[in-house]
């Protein structure tokens, strides 16, 4: 007979599961302010993972309307179904817009539409670095006053999540340097003229392939890439200063010459945005110029028209952040992951999340001629003794040290001028300043000397 179990009898049913409750996406209804390059890629977006994006973030992001100046202007895919209208106010102003993203560019008039639309109380996404760069404080403090916010991360590096990187990935730790390709036409052209292709031909390729503006003067002058780090500098070291305020200086001096030495000596060229605590000053430097980066850090590989930022901080040590800086699906993207934000805080209640948090009490810009580093020297000498001796004299009287001396083979040609390539030790700017206007009055040398600072592997201070 069977031996019985003394254990009660298990349950093979099992209880009904409860029914999912799933929540219906929130609606939020977005107004542009521009229908360009990067309206037309949120609305791409948008349109291609609306649906994915809504299962993620529980936002259902609405384009209602948009803002344009030619009504008739033909649009492509997702853009050409928005609706439009050529009135700023009914966009700013209409009951059915929740959220007003400013995608203009330049200064008149997107900053007094963005002023409009946190006067109405909305929060306002935009990537107008320019606005931001010589006007941010004040908009932040405008839209605190009225109760809402203001969203840029598009404003700096496209594509790349730089702006939230410093607003709250690196909230806890502290930002000693921050440098940065922020201007992918000159990273362009400048990879271009390694091979030996002239300035002038380098830019008209990147015209062709619509890197490059019709009038590039903004790009190749260093003064976009200023914009961009003065944005930066309010988020890293709580420094409010206009891009005007700040060293910089352009690509538009630079030849194939400049970049040969570079290779030889070790070193690529980039046009460098560069933020740095001097912590015996108790300020930061700042500056925007063609740098000697060595071919070893990770800045140099960066290629054509990427961008690039890194970011060294105590906690970290030194961190990178690399992709497309511009385009319309690149910078849209940052645009519709401020959208996401925004509309999650704004129907949560949740105000003062998008603004820079600025220290305005310390921090100051220090007069670049305090910044210390090493330098490449480029001058074309007369063929003739003595003059080596001359040049180096010059710098021994300002006080700067020579690392390293290259003079080339002599022209077939005596008469002909001699390039003659040098590395300082570190020295201030100072000094290189005035050693480039001793130079300069040398009857021996031929042209204008031309110098570049050398990117050190870790910032110098000798302030």
């Amino acid at each position: 007979m069977a031996k019985k179990s003394s254990s009660p009898a298990v349950a093979t049913r099992r209880r009904k599961a409860p029914p999912r409750l799933r929540s219906r996406p929130m609606l939020v209804r977005v107004g542009l302010l521009g229908l360009g390059t990067v309206g037309g890629g949120v609305a791409e977006i948008l349109a291609r993972h609306g649906k994915l994006i809504a299962e993620r973030s529980g936002v259902e992001l609405r384009l209602v309307r948009a803002c344009v100046r030619h009504l008739g202007k033909q649009r492509d895919r997702a853009a050409a179904r928005v609706p439009l209208t050529s009135e700023p106010s009914a966009v700013i102003a209409a009951s059915d817009v929740d959220i007003v993203c400013e995608l203009m560019g330049g200064i008149k008039p997107a900053q007094a539409l963005i002023e409009a639309a946190l006067a109405h109380g909305k929060p306002v996404v935009t990537a107008n670095k320019a606005v931001l760069a010589h006007d941010g404080p004040r908009l932040f403090e405008l839209a605190a006053r009225h109760g809402t916010d203001i969203y840029f991360e598009a404003a700096v590096a496209g594509g790349l999540p730089i702006i939230r990187t410093l607003r709250e990935g690196l909230a806890a730790d502290r930002v000693n340097r921050i440098m940065g390709i922020l201007n992918g036409t000159t990273n362009f052209i400048l990879s271009r003229m390694e091979v030996g292709l002239p300035y002038l031909d380098a830019l008209r390729e990147a015209q062709t392939l619509g890197f490059a503006e019709a009038d590039p003067t903004l790009d190749v002058s260093g003064r976009d890439a200023a914009d961009k780090l003065a944005i930066l500098l309010q988020l890293a070291f709580g420094l409010a200063v206009r891009p005007e305020r700040l060293s910089t200086t352009g690509i538009t001096e630079l030849s194939p010459d400049n970049l040969r030495d570079a290779a030889e000596l070790g070193y690529r060229i980039k046009l460098l945005a560069i933020g740095e605590r001097a912590a015996k000053a108790g300020g930061v430097h700042a500056s925007v110029r063609p740098c000697f980066v060595p071919a070893r850090h990770p800045l140099s590989t960066v290629p054509g028209a990427d961008n690039c930022v890194a970011v060294e901080s105590d906690a970290l040590g030194l961190t990178l952040y690399q992709g497309k800086g511009a385009g319309g699906l690149p910078t849209g993207s940052a645009v519709v992951s401020d959208l996401i934000e925004a509309a999650r805080n704004w129907r949560a209640g949740i105000k003062g999340r998008g603004a820079a948090q600025l220290n305005r009490a310390g921090v100051r810009l220090l007069a670049p001629e305090l910044a210390r580093s090493s330098y490449y020297v480029r001058v074309l000498a007369a063929d003739r003794p003595g003059v080596l001796a001359s040049i180096a004299r010059v710098l021994g009287e300002h006080g700067v040290s020579l690392a390293t001396v290259l003079q080339r083979e002599r022209s077939a040609k005596r008469a002909q001028p001699v390039p003659v390539v040098m590395l300082t030790h570190a020295a201030s700017e100072g000094a290189m300043r005035n050693v480039m206007r001793a130079l300069a009055k040398l009857p021996a040398l031929h042209k204008r000397p031309q110098v570049l600072r050398i990117l050190e592997e870790a910032p110098k201070s000798g302030d």
